[in-house]
């Protein structure tokens, strides 16, 4: 699981990276190539198994699924575009949730997972 993390957010940094270039004005560049600058943070969460924020990172990108929903259920015209973005949100929420929530970080108790902590004596 976490290789395809790990490949979804390299392939977010160079779209991002992309975009970057090629948007118009210094602002927009700078806020651009800083989201990539995340996307490429998020490949070292993944790499890494760090479940907090892979957690935090897939509940912000289904917080993006949820505000993209939300603009075409108010009647907003996504286009192709825009439903692509949110597919790929998706993917990527999808992704990071269950990175956080895989079985080797968690266990069942009562039908409820719970993060555990190892702690080495």
């Amino acid at each position: 699981m976490s290789k395809i993390t790990i490949a979804w957010s390299l392939v977010f940094a160079l779209v991002h990276f992309y975009w970057a270039a090629t948007a118009d004005g210094l602002g927009a560049q700078l806020y651009i190539a800083f989201i990539a600058v995340i996307g490429l943070a998020s490949a070292v969460v993944a790499h890494r198994h760090h479940t907090r924020l892979a957690k935090l990172g897939g509940a912000a990108l289904l917080l993006g699924v949820a505000v993209g929903t939300a603009r075409w259920i108010a009647g907003d015209e996504l286009g192709a575009g825009g439903i692509v973005i949110t597919l790929y949100f998706l993917i990527g929420g999808v992704l990071f949730s269950l990175l956080g929530w895989r079985p080797a970080n968690v266990r069942r108790t009562g039908g409820i997972r719970l993060p555990v902590r190892f702690v080495r004596s």
